[in-house]
């Protein structure tokens, strides 16, 4: 009875703290896998260095890749909302020109190019035509997006204040960590522990590497193109492959902008090579990275992702591979019979 007790406290104890808890699990979550994948190179600082200055080198490190991106894509939006202010006071006082392309495009082409005249083209029409749009509802768009914005930066701060502390005491926690586990289940809990690391590490590797890959080509390509602001769309692009089916809405808008300034043969290209380079990478070459590290055949790995991302967002593009290695770990210790006996047949 008295254990029976003591469990249940302890039980109620946990919950309690995961309640408390509960709005900084993300940060949370991403700090651990952060951590994990960027473990091996902390343990070749910390034979040099000691605790608190490997904490402070590897966390710098890691801040200063998650914000720079941020804050140069954010100095460029800036920097193009206000040009994009000063194009719609032009626009509004001499309207938008008929592009030359418009007039190119098979079989609707002459109904596209007498739409735009009697909607845009006259300042009066365009007025009319802009006036039609719900200002509330744009505001309230403005107001979420806001929103949305500032919770994400809180939580990518608390990502990198508990980045710190897992650095400083991470191989502590680790050792504790596999010890409970063997203490609980024996030396398969310690087994799956460790599995389940090395697949958050390999997920990493070929989620996040494979997507700054894609989108390094593809912001090249954007270059040759001739695309407007090639590094922050090349940027984009790379964050976007590490999310499956999401890169495309980058090279497919960077396709249609080339499309209005006329470079047809431009857009045909990038999107051509868009779709090349997306195929390779997430067919080819993430499965293969992640896979190989893990011993998980393509369509496991193409499940934890997809259903990571379901089930968890962001984060389960590392936890669903990971569940899946552990599920195919655990199905082949369940179904192992090397060590079943001879059936008498031989």
């Amino acid at each position: 009875m008295q254990a029976h007790l003591k469990i249940y406290l302890s039980l109620a104890i946990l919950a309690a703290a995961l309640w408390l808890m509960h709005g900084f699990i993300p940060a949370l979550l991403w700090a651990v896998v952060i951590a994990i994948a960027t473990w091996p190179l902390r343990v070749k600082l910390a034979g040099k260095l000691n605790s608190v200055a490997v904490a402070a080198i590897m966390t710098g490190g890691v801040a200063l890749l998650l914000f720079f991106p941020i804050v140069y894509a954010l100095f460029h939006a800036v920097l193009d909302l206000g040009r994009l202010t000063s194009w719609i006071q032009l626009v509004q006082q001499t309207g938008i020109a008929v592009p030359e392309w418009l007039h190119t495009i098979p079989q609707i082409g002459a109904q596209a190019v007498k739409w735009w005249q009697a909607n845009l083209t006259n300042p009066v029409d365009l007025g009319v035509f802009l006036g039609h749009a719900d200002n509330d509802l744009i505001k309230s768009f403005a107001q979420t997006l806001g929103v949305q914005l500032a919770h994400r930066l809180a939580t990518l701060i608390f990502t990198v204040v508990t980045l710190f502390f897992l650095y400083e005491g991470g191989a502590d926690l680790a050792d504790k960590t596999l010890a409970l586990l063997e203490k609980l289940t024996g030396k398969m809990g310690k087994r799956y522990g460790l599995q389940a690391a090395a697949a958050i590490r390999a997920a990493v590797n070929g989620v996040v590497l494979v997507g700054l890959a894609e989108g390094l080509i593809l912001g090249i390509s954007y270059w040759i193109a001739g695309a407007p602001h090639a590094a922050i769309l090349g940027l984009l692009t790379g964050a976007l492959a590490m999310i499956p089916f999401a890169a495309p809405l980058i090279f497919i808008g960077v396709s249609l902008l080339l499309m209005a300034q006329g470079k047809m043969l431009a857009a045909l290209a990038v999107f051509i090579f868009g779709m090349l380079i997306l195929s390779i990478g997430d067919h080819v070459v993430r499965p293969k990275v992640i896979g190989s590290s893990v011993k998980l055949p393509f369509l496991w790995v193409l499940f934890g992702i997809l259903g990571g991302v379901e089930v968890f967002g962001l984060i389960g593009l590392f936890i669903g591979p990971a569940l899946m290695a552990l599920v195919i770990m655990m199905w082949s210790d369940m179904t192992d019979t090397s060590d079943s006996p001879a059936d008498g047949l031989s």
